[in-house]
């Protein structure tokens, strides 16, 4: 990975920035874990008044940022809010923007399925009605439905039911994708992080306190607490890093598979260019 020649491009509605033509832009890309969805802020700087007054909500976002030959997508969504900034000569413009925006909080659904339907059958039904791409599909329990189901209410009310309560399933939406899978299981695997590859200086660990899961019943105190403990780590900017990632972290103090549970991308053009993570042991 070359790490010095830093590359990132903003598409906002039809126009396209890039960070190696001039156009000055921070960006801030958290990511969970969870069904909780994605608001990454954006600060764009001297944009002339025709592309400052272009800017309306739900217009498309895409944020792609890595390295000069090693770009990838760190988010995709629509713009939910913008204000602009005078300060001398100099404009600011304030972005937030939140992934599936206008799919995810608008969206309604009525529909009622026949006796003996699966919960997949439902939610690839559901989810054609979601205009995602579905990365991920595999339903930790697919429940059946004796006397049918009847959907009705928001779309994404619907499936959080059935996806995270009734099939003990991941739910999220990563870089404009549906992510389904057992909670348990990574969504990428196989990615080696070390500092030869990225990992910089240590934060402080953390010790979450977590309710207790039915799997560590009865376990020994000592597998409880390792279930709960979380470790806080930075690396230079890395696009392939992202929720519910299996990793393989070889460093000073740590040496094994983990798995992210949360993060944050960061991006400037002189400044912070890094990407933390927090993450556990893998089950």
């Amino acid at each position: 990975m070359a790490f010095f020649l830093r590359s990132a491009t903003l598409q906002i509605g039809p126009l396209k920035y890039n960070m190696n033509d001039g156009f000055y832009f921070d960006f801030e890309v958290p990511f969970y874990d969870s069904d909780q969805l994605i608001t990454a802020s954006f600060t764009v700087y001297n944009l002339n008044p025709t592309s400052r007054q272009g800017i309306v909500k739900n217009q498309v976002v895409i944020l792609n940022a890595g390295y000069e030959d090693d770009e990838g997508v760190l988010f995709v969504g629509q713009v939910a809010s913008c204000s602009h900034k005078q300060n001398g000569v100099e404009w600011q413009t304030k972005i937030t923007a939140t992934a599936a925006l206008d799919q995810w909080l608008n969206k309604k659904v009525n529909k009622t399925y026949a006796e003996g339907t699966t919960a997949e059958a439902i939610v690839r039904d559901l989810l054609n009605m979601f205009a995602l791409e579905i990365g991920v599909f595999q339903l930790a329990e697919n429940v059946v439905y004796p006397r049918g189901r009847v959907c009705s209410g928001k779309l994404k009310d619907v499936l959080q039911e059935i996806v995270t309560r009734e099939c003990k399933s991941r739910l999220l939406i990563r870089a404009n994708q549906v992510i389904i899978n057992n909670p348990a299981d990574g969504v990428n695997k196989g990615y080696l992080l070390t500092p030869a590859s990225g990992l910089l200086f240590q934060s402080d660990d953390s010790d979450v306190t977590t309710v207790e899961a039915p799997q560590n019943k009865g376990a020994s105190a000592e597998t409880k607490a390792a279930a709960k403990k979380t470790w806080k780590r930075t690396c230079l900017l890395n696009y392939r890093l992202g929720p519910g990632d299996i990793v393989q972290i070889q460093s000073r103090d740590l040496n094994g598979k983990y798995q992210i549970i949360s993060g944050v991308h960061k991006g400037s053009p002189t400044g912070t260019w890094t990407t933390e993570i927090e993450f556990k042991v893998a089950g």
